[in-house]
């Protein structure tokens, strides 16, 4: 005759949300060194002239207070980003920048 095991958990609800927050502070650890790691790369690649370009490139994380839940920006205002990214300097392929996040596994083709 199997013997049958029984659990009772105090504070089941206190214990889901505790496992809840600490899935979510590992996965943005991770998520944080994926934006740094993406923009350290873009910057890598991107073509120097005056270095003005690859100086661009920042990032901003986002916590979304509800779940704490990690989301990222990373970009680069500098006015002729997208002119380089479409090719317009022999130092760097036409859309390095999809390359790049492509390669890393940040932005997936369709």
């Amino acid at each position: 005759m199997p013997n049958k095991i029984s659990l009772e958990i105090v504070n089941f609800k206190q214990e889901l949300d505790r496992i809840q927050n600490e899935v979510n502070d590992l996965a943005n650890i991770n998520i944080h060194e994926r934006i740094d790691y993406a923009t350290n790369q873009l910057a890598i690649v991107t073509p120097v002239d005056t270095g003005e370009a690859r100086r661009g490139w920042k990032n901003e994380k986002i916590t979304f207070s509800k779940n704490s839940a990690l989301s990222g920006i990373i970009k680069n205002d500098v006015d002729y980003i997208e002119q380089l990214n479409k090719g317009s300097s022999k130092q760097a392929p036409k859309y390095f920048i999809e390359q790049v996040l492509s390669t890393i596994g940040i932005l997936t083709p369709n």
